[in-house]
């Protein structure tokens, strides 16, 4: 029985890539290799994409991200802070690698994606279209789930839609904060408060985001998240807030996991806290009453359902003493050491190499059943 050949797609061009890298690093080492043939397609920051000559050899003692040259999340902390590696636009200096020479490779070349792509460019749909193009199946949602839950602003306002709780916000684009600083920021103290969440609105991970403590803090805040984005959402800061999260899997009928919670030992739960080991406590299993836990299950399929979610997703919450809200949805969660999506499912019974396949299963349902009005493989009987 011939195995069925996976390519796992890491790396990408935006501030994600390390975390990208990191995940792929989880899943080569977990993959059950019985069942399955992986391929690693690698985009490097430039956008170039560097093809497999052929299957992924095991990766032994040494990290993906050394055998690639590519940093780790540990040390892309300092970068971040110095901002000495933002992400930079696609060359094409190299056509052979450039994206659009490898649509036919890809579809020759493997049966499935699996995606840990993270951010821009591998999250928020642009690659799940190119895929459909292609012609490939792949794990995760689709175009359009993909790109809704990556836009914070786009995100809250379908669940506001929806009549599901989130915190109040508003958003600028970085041409009305260069043209008209005072406005932005006269706004912001109306609308939002002195306090507040200061974040790029696509992009994870908390690259770009600032908790701001007062008035003076605001104008660095916005400059530090137009870094990253052009567009750019201001969040109420909700004081006293558990961070709790609860995974969801499924196609049409999902499952979403016990609610799990992160303590952060920095003030709020930034890149670092994140990334580098020790700096969180991650708890799979929160310790939260019945009636809290299904109310968090419940607004985490609900919030699936309305951006037409497919494959997983990790849904975040920030739970003051005083209410619940849906913070963001995440529908490529990490699969690092440290991130929770994996932890979640373990608990639910499925260990990581179990975890891998089920997507993998998934995804190639969702090819079958047609993503696109076009993508049908064939009609029901």
């Amino acid at each position: 029985m011939s195995r069925l050949r996976v390519g796992i797609f890491a790396g990408g061009r935006s501030a994600e890539h390390e975390v990208s890298v990191s995940s792929a690093d989880s899943v080569l080492r977990a993959i059950d290799r019985e069942r399955y043939e992986p391929f690693l397609v690698y985009i490097d920051r430039q956008g170039r994409w560097h093809l497999p000559d052929g299957p992924a050899p095991l990766l032994g003692d040494r990290p993906l991200a050394e055998l690639l040259g590519a940093a780790s999340p540990v040390e892309q902390t300092a970068r971040l802070r110095a901002h000495e590696d933002l992400p930079v636009p696609v060359g094409i200096g190299h056509p052979d690698q450039a994206p659009r020479a490898v649509v036919r490779s890809l579809a020759e070349a493997i049966d499935v994606a699996f995606l840990v792509l993270h951010g821009p460019f591998g999250e928020d749909g642009t690659l799940q279209g190119f895929l459909e193009l292609a012609g490939v199946p792949y794990t995760g949602a689709g175009v359009l789930a993909s790109s809704v839950a990556m836009d914070k602003v786009v995100f809250k306002d379908l669940m506001r839609g929806h009549g599901l709780p989130v915190l109040d916000s508003t958003w600028f684009r970085r041409s009305t904060w260069l043209d008209s600083p005072a406005m932005v920021l006269g706004e912001i103290g109306e609308r939002i408060g002195e306090r507040s969440v200061v974040k790029p609105a696509r992009l994870g991970s908390s690259v770009g985001m600032t908790l701001v403590h007062g008035p003076g803090e605001l104008p660095d805040a916005l400059d530090e998240a137009f870094r990253y984005d052009t567009k750019v959402i201001v969040e109420v800061y909700a004081a006293g807030a558990r961070e709790l999260e609860c995974g969801v899997l499924g196609n049409d009928h999902p499952i979403a996991f016990e609610p799990g919670e992160v303590v952060s030992h920095h003030e709020w739960y930034d890149y670092e806290a994140k990334y580098v080991p020790g700096l969180a406590d991650v708890i799979p299993r929160a310790a939260v009453d019945s009636a809290l836990a299904a109310r968090l299950r419940e607004l985490a399929l609900a919030a699936y359902r309305a951006v037409d979610c497919a494959g997983m997703a990790r849904v975040d919450f920030l739970v003051p003493p005083d209410g619940v809200y849906l913070s963001e949805m995440n529908t490529l969660p990490g699969f690092t050491a440290t991130s929770m999506f994996p932890k979640q499912a373990e608990l639910a019974g499925l260990a990581l190499p179990d975890l891998i396949g089920r997507l993998i299963d998934l995804g190639m349902e969702a090819a079958s059943d047609g993503r696109t009005p076009g993508g049908r493989a064939g009609e029901p009987a």
